[in-house]
């Protein structure tokens, strides 16, 4: 039998992989529409599924005896999306996600401060192998200087707090709870900060973005469910999954076979998780 640790872990690696295609279909759009509209048009189409169950459950998402923690961790939150997102429209992906692998780096200090988490020499070693194998993957180069790149380490900062936040919320909230607070307040701030921006979507940019609407959704679930099963820190080297989908993609879309960089990368991060799993005999 499979422990609830272990599968948070599991959880956690399908949200990251799952976050990564949707951050992609989100990439592209920035291309046609502003920040403003890209981001509202994610928020909202993976907010309707969330919406969805919780009718059919007959619960109130926004019902919490945690009220203004889960609005500080939203407004956090969207921090943290309007700078991944304005990363991605500045800087190369690649160059990204490499900075964006320092938030698990940032998580496990952040959990043993604000979490009381005991230091586990073990979890940290599993977040190096994982992050020097996406820094041998994308090799990054010049272009990790550029403007960009300081809105992805603003981003990675958030990030760890934000998680570190989820897990004190996961402790008395329920997943949906704290998911939907956070897309209500992105929702709120995409239209009071740029509504005025928002242009005609064609059926076909809905359809893809929709679709990168309803993987987001899945994907924050996840993500979410993974942090009430296990430890903020023990989870953090589950962040280097977002590498799988470069690699897929790259191999379907622009027919390129990994590299022996990236195979030697995914051999360390495939290395980092075996050490991590391993830990989650027990919930801390």
């Amino acid at each position: 039998m499979i422990n609830s640790g272990k599968l948070g872990y599991i959880y956690v690696v399908l949200g990251v992989v799952l976050y990564s295609f949707s951050d992609a279909i989100m990439k592209n759009a920035m291309d046609i529409y502003s920040i403003h509209q890209v981001i509202f048009l994610r928020s909202f189409f993976r907010f309707v599924p969330i919406l969805i169950l919780m009718f059919l459950a007959k619960s109130n998402p926004y019902c919490s005896h945690r009220k203004t923690e889960n609005i500080f961790r939203a407004v956090l939150a969207s921090c943290g999306t309007y700078c991944a997102m304005m990363a991605y429209k500045y800087a190369a992906m690649t160059d990204v996600f490499v900075v964006g692998g320092t938030t698990a780096i940032f998580v496990i200090p952040l959990s043993v401060w604000i979490l009381g988490e005991k230091f586990n020499k073990m979890n940290l070693l599993a977040v190096i192998l994982g992050f020097s194998g996406i820094c041998l993957a994308f090799r990054p180069g010049s272009g990790i200087f550029q403007f960009g790149i300081l809105f992805a380490v603003i981003s990675a900062i958030v990030s760890a707090f934000n998680q570190v936040l989820i897990k004190r919320l996961s402790f008395t909230e329920n997943e949906f709870t704290i998911i939907s607070y956070h897309n209500t307040c992105l929702i709120l701030i995409t239209l009071i900060l740029g509504g005025n921006e928002f242009h005609w979507v064609s059926l076909m940019n809905i359809l893809i973005l929709s679709l990168g609407g309803i993987i987001g959704a899945f994907a924050q679930y996840f993500i979410t469910r993974a942090f009430k099963l296990s430890s903020s820190s023990g989870l953090a080297s589950a962040a280097y999954a977002m590498l799988i989908p470069n690699v897929i993609i790259d191999y379907l879309v622009f027919n390129k076979i990994p590299d022996v960089y990236i195979l030697v990368g995914l051999i360390l991060i495939f290395s980092g998780w075996f050490i991590a799993f391993k830990l989650q005999a027990k919930l801390k």
